[in-house]
């Protein structure tokens, strides 16, 4: 479930003057865990956030992960929430408080790493997709968080909202809102929360969009984004 013995790296980024018991325990920490607790600015730069305005386009899906908070230990690999740009430096999530908007400016002073998706190449009628997934996220705002993360249109998770808008454009997303439990570790997880069985953002990878950008600290890894340090 933690995936300990594929965090061999150490933590480094420390503040000024931070204790060294500290370090050495930050470090246990994220090798037992997965979870960067210390205090410290997020990890996203200022290349990052300029790469990234050069490349967003209207329809685009962020990935995003926040190494600091508790949903790293559940939400397995570098990224914890998902959204769709929908232009002028503003995206549409789906958070505790519900579907809303955010700011280019919150992603980048929230968040650790940052991948960005785009449609397959030479999809039909793209524009239309676009266009139609983008209002269908619009209708969702106001609507409250999908904690209980069941099948409803009334509510949303991130990765949900992400799958539903394009699906209702009619595009072949190709994964799956809700997944099956399979293997011992997942029954566990089921037990733990009901989000076990929810769309992870990490899964949206293997969906029918292509990558387009990557934050400086994200590397590939055969067909997977992996965390540099």
């Amino acid at each position: 479930m933690f995936n300990i013995f594929q965090k061999y790296h150490i933590l480094t980024n420390f503040p000024k003057d931070y204790p060294i018991y500290k370090k050495v325990l930050a470090n246990i920490v994220y090798f037992l865990t997965g979870i960067i607790y210390h205090p410290r600015k997020n990890l996203l730069s200022r290349k990052d956030l300029f790469k990234a305005r050069f490349k967003l386009r209207k329809g685009d899906i962020v990935l995003l992960g926040n190494m600091r908070e508790t949903s790293s230990l559940l939400i397995q690999g570098v990224f914890t929430h998902a959204a769709i740009y929908i232009g002028h430096k503003r995206f549409i999530h789906a958070v505790a408080d519900g579907v809303g908007i955010a700011s280019l400016y919150h992603f980048f002073t929230t968040y650790d790493t940052m991948a960005i998706l785009r449609l397959v190449q030479h999809t039909r009628h793209k524009r239309k997709i676009i266009r139609k997934a983008i209002k269908f996220a619009k209708q969702q705002i106001g609507k409250p968080y999908n904690f209980e993360f069941t099948k409803t249109k009334e509510s949303f998770f991130c990765t949900e909202l992400v799958n539903s808008s394009f699906k209702h454009a009619g595009y072949r997303t190709g994964i799956a809102t809700y997944g099956h439990f399979t293997t011992f570790t997942e029954k566990i997880e089921k037990n733990i929360t009901a989000a076990a069985k929810a769309l992870k953002p990490d899964r949206i990878l293997q969906g029918n969009f292509r990558v387009v950008f990557i934050s400086h600290n994200l590397a590939f890894k055969g067909k997977k984004i992996v965390l540099l340090y």
